[in-house]
């Protein structure tokens, strides 16, 4: 009998430890909407309804290309003519303070950047305490970027003419998030910045409930206290 009550309690303490873990390391699931840019599903910009999708803005476009990461479309941020111009797109979820979100996918461009001078892709998280879909309602918000090319100072992603270039950025929304977006930007000084995204992904590692804490903790100290029987009944 006591062989079996302590393997209910090691069960009960191992599936608690597990609802920590997967607390823990979040969910895994890709947040986008088209994150491939295939179905070529787009939003309004501003969007005040949330729809789904992503909100183009500045001449972002998506096109057809032999060129893509995979399948066949890509998401196109022209140069614009160069004058630090930003064409770019975006899509708004639901957040909360603690929450770590993981934006990453890969940039191509075509031409040869000038060295030195400010042609770069962005990968940027904004954390806003607007409510989505109408997050600027809120003010300013927080931002975690990643640069991809040739930016005029700071560190970047170094992105060679004619080589999909894979860039990564994670970013924890501060007190008082409410909401956050997930950017794609070109900023570009000369005529020849184009660039294009594919395969983006998103991901959030969510602040773990105080009820699946709670459960966990009560599941180490079954552990604890059975063991402790073990060395008190030898």
């Amino acid at each position: 009998m006591k062989t079996l009550q302590l393997s209910i309690r090691t069960i009960a303490a191992v599936v608690c430890v597990g609802a920590l873990s997967l607390a823990l390391t979040g969910n895994a699931q890709n947040l986008l909407t088209d994150p491939g840019f295939e179905l070529q599903i787009s939003a309004p910009n501003p969007d005040p309804n949330g729809i789904p999708g992503w909100a183009n803005f500045g001449g972002a476009q998506f096109l057809p290309s032999t060129l893509a990461h995979s399948g066949n479309n890509v998401l196109y941020t022209p140069d614009n003519g160069g004058g630090y111009n930003v064409p770019g797109t975006y899509q708004v979820f639901a957040a909360n303070p603690g929450d770590t979100f993981t934006f990453s996918g890969w940039v191509y461009t075509p031409n040869a950047l000038v060295s030195g001078d400010n042609d770069f892709a962005i990968l940027q998280l904004t954390f806003f305490p607007g409510a989505p879909p109408n997050n600027y309602g809120g003010g300013t918000g927080t931002s975690f970027g990643v640069n991809v090319g040739d930016p005029a100072s700071g560190p970047a992603v170094a992105l060679p003419q004619g080589v999909w270039t894979y860039a990564s950025i994670t970013g924890t929304a501060p007190t008082g998030t409410a909401s956050m977006g997930a950017y794609l930007l070109d900023i570009n000084a000369d005529a020849n910045a184009d660039f294009y995204f594919d395969d983006m992904s998103l991901t959030v590692n969510p602040v773990p409930e105080p009820a699946t804490l709670s459960l966990a903790g009560l599941g180490l100290l079954g552990i604890l206290a059975s063991r402790m029987r073990r060395l008190i009944n030898k």
